[in-house]
């Protein structure tokens, strides 16, 4: 078989190689990176007949427009972007397909573009993830350019080219339920009213790092908060920096941080966060961690589903 692969015409506001991730080396200050979306990625991944870990596509807001070379199957898992949005786009040797946005400015901003056979990155570190802020993984370590050459991998399963991605919702007004974090003692009731009360705006300044969100100050015990020490970021914890503003750290959080953490929102809840357009009206929400292993439970559940109904 000939070598196959994707070229980039052109290469969308944010385009970058990601899989899963690569858990396990935060101890040496390596941050996970992975994909933004996870669930979105597996889907897209299962349509295409991989794996759900293997390497694809992250767009963010506008996607790239990409020529084949070879025969190529491609599914786009989350936002609806490119002419078939949640289904398999099977490409023929010198098609080109551009991944738009089907609204812009509106939908979702994110989603994943699945190969069918993945893309054959060399892998960093057990992962081919791009870490985007650390210059390494991907292709060279950045997003994509013009020009870029995306190796293609042997697939291992034929895609459905019947089937459709599970749905997705993405909404310009989310609610993210969230647990107490560990600092959420140096906040008195009239930080907890403004958290829990009132909405916050997704700030245009968000990156793979973390999502910073706009509105009233949330007061601290500000002599507490100066004395902390720096300590380990879990992927989702709602730090509060020195003017009051919540920061949502995401898959390339740093390892350690010393602001205090209010909040760290549910595992279910950080693909609505995650598709949301700038702009978007944010708001907390109390639950539980049972509430919390419950959401995460079904949303496995309902991928393994998938999976199922697309292996008959």
């Amino acid at each position: 078989m000939s070598p196959r692969a994707l070229l980039v015409r052109e290469p969308g506001l944010l385009t970058t190689v990601q899989d899963l991730g690569r858990p396990g080396w935060g101890s040496l200050g390596i941050p996970p990176a992975g994909a933004l979306d996870p669930e979105a990625l597996r889907v897209a991944n299962l349509l295409a007949g991989n794996d759900e870990e293997a390497a694809g596509l992250e767009i963010t807001i506008v996607g790239p427009v990409l020529s084949a070379i070879g025969d190529v199957d491609l599914a786009v898992g989350g936002g609806a972007f490119g002419p078939f949005p949640g289904r398999v786009v099977r490409l023929r040797d010198g098609d080109t397909v551009p991944f738009r946005a089907a609204e812009t400015g509106r939908g979702a901003a994110r989603a994943a573009v699945a190969v069918a056979g993945g893309i054959d990155v060399p892998e960093v570190l057990g992962s081919r993830s791009t870490c985007v802020s650390a210059h390494f993984g991907g292709l060279h370590g950045r997003p994509l350019r013009k020009g870029d050459l995306l190796p293609v991998g042997r697939s291992r399963r034929a895609p459905r080219l019947d089937a459709a991605a599970l749905e997705m919702p993405s909404e310009n007004e989310i609610t993210l339920r969230v647990l107490p974090g560990p600092q959420a003692h140096l906040f008195g009731d009239e930080a907890v009213r403004i958290f829990y009360g009132e909405p916050f705006r997704l700030g245009p300044d968000s990156n793979r790092i973390g999502f910073r969100l706009e509105g009233s100050a949330v007061p601290g015990d500000l002599t507490a908060i100066e004395a902390l020490p720096s300590e380990g970021t879990a992927l989702g914890s709602v730090q509060i920096t020195a003017d009051g503003q919540p920061i949502v750290l995401l898959a390339e959080r740093p390892t350690t941080g010393g602001y205090p953490k209010i909040a760290t929102v549910a595992r279910a809840d950080l693909g609505l966060l995650v598709r949301a357009q700038p702009g978007a009206t944010v708001r907390f929400e109390k639950t539980t961690p049972g509430e919390a292993r419950r959401l995460l439970q079904e949303g496995e559940e309902r991928i393994a589903r998938f999976a199922r109904w697309l292996s008959q």
